[in-house]
Protein backbone atom coordinates (compact mmCIF):
# COMPACT_ATOMS: atom_id res chain seq x y z
CA UNK A 1 0.00 0.00 0.00
CA UNK A 2 1.30 3.42 -0.94
CA UNK A 3 1.54 5.59 2.18
CA UNK A 4 1.21 8.80 0.15
CA UNK A 5 -2.31 7.80 -1.01
CA UNK A 6 -4.91 7.89 1.75
CA UNK A 7 -8.58 7.14 1.18
CA UNK A 8 -10.93 9.25 3.24
CA UNK A 9 -14.15 7.91 4.77
CA UNK A 10 -16.45 9.70 2.35
CA UNK A 11 -18.64 8.23 -0.35
CA UNK A 12 -21.29 10.00 -2.39
CA UNK A 13 -23.99 8.91 -4.81
CA UNK A 14 -25.29 11.21 -7.52
CA UNK A 15 -28.87 10.29 -8.45
CA UNK A 16 -28.76 12.14 -11.79
CA UNK A 17 -25.63 10.48 -13.14
CA UNK A 18 -25.86 7.21 -11.14
CA UNK A 19 -22.29 7.83 -10.06
CA UNK A 20 -20.64 6.53 -6.89
CA UNK A 21 -17.74 8.77 -5.86
CA UNK A 22 -15.09 8.13 -3.26
CA UNK A 23 -12.03 10.16 -2.47
CA UNK A 24 -8.29 9.80 -2.04
CA UNK A 25 -5.87 12.28 -0.60
CA UNK A 26 -2.61 12.43 -2.53
CA UNK A 27 0.10 14.80 -1.32
CA UNK A 28 -2.58 16.97 0.28
CA UNK A 29 -4.76 17.07 -2.85
CA UNK A 30 -8.24 15.49 -2.83
CA UNK A 31 -8.73 13.19 -5.82
CA UNK A 32 -12.21 12.05 -6.85
CA UNK A 33 -12.51 8.39 -7.83
CA UNK A 34 -15.78 7.12 -9.24
CA UNK A 35 -17.71 4.50 -11.13
CA UNK A 36 -21.09 4.43 -12.83
CA UNK A 37 -23.83 2.05 -11.75
CA UNK A 38 -27.42 1.18 -12.54
CA UNK A 39 -28.20 0.42 -8.90
CA UNK A 40 -30.42 2.47 -6.62
CA UNK A 41 -28.70 4.76 -4.11
CA UNK A 42 -29.20 2.35 -1.22
CA UNK A 43 -28.01 -0.69 -3.17
CA UNK A 44 -25.06 1.18 -4.67
CA UNK A 45 -23.82 2.41 -1.30
CA UNK A 46 -24.22 -1.03 0.28
CA UNK A 47 -22.37 -2.58 -2.64
CA UNK A 48 -19.55 -0.04 -2.35
CA UNK A 49 -19.14 -0.72 1.36
CA UNK A 50 -18.92 -4.47 0.76
CA UNK A 51 -16.20 -3.98 -1.89
CA UNK A 52 -14.59 -0.82 -0.53
CA UNK A 53 -11.05 -2.18 -0.24
CA UNK A 54 -11.18 -3.62 -3.77
CA UNK A 55 -12.31 -0.26 -5.17
CA UNK A 56 -9.57 1.50 -3.22
CA UNK A 57 -6.91 -0.91 -4.51
CA UNK A 58 -8.03 -0.37 -8.11
CA UNK A 59 -8.08 3.41 -7.70
CA UNK A 60 -4.69 3.39 -5.95
CA UNK A 61 -3.13 1.60 -8.92
CA UNK A 62 -4.77 4.02 -11.34
CA UNK A 63 -3.49 7.02 -9.35
CA UNK A 64 0.03 5.58 -9.25
CA UNK A 65 -0.15 5.06 -13.03
CA UNK A 66 -1.58 8.59 -13.44
CA UNK A 67 -4.67 7.33 -15.30
CA UNK A 68 -6.70 10.50 -14.75
CA UNK A 69 -9.49 11.29 -17.19
CA UNK A 70 -9.82 14.65 -18.97
CA UNK A 71 -11.45 16.15 -15.87
CA UNK A 72 -8.63 15.01 -13.57
CA UNK A 73 -10.73 12.23 -12.01
CA UNK A 74 -10.05 8.53 -11.61
CA UNK A 75 -12.77 6.44 -13.25
CA UNK A 76 -12.93 2.73 -12.44
CA UNK A 77 -15.22 -0.04 -13.59
CA UNK A 78 -18.02 -1.19 -11.34
CA UNK A 79 -17.20 -4.51 -9.68
CA UNK A 80 -19.89 -7.09 -10.20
Amino acid sequence: MNQSIIFVDRVEYDENTKRVSYFAQVSGQLITCFYLTNKSKEDALLDFESKKFDYEDIAESAIEDELYNDEGLIEVEELL
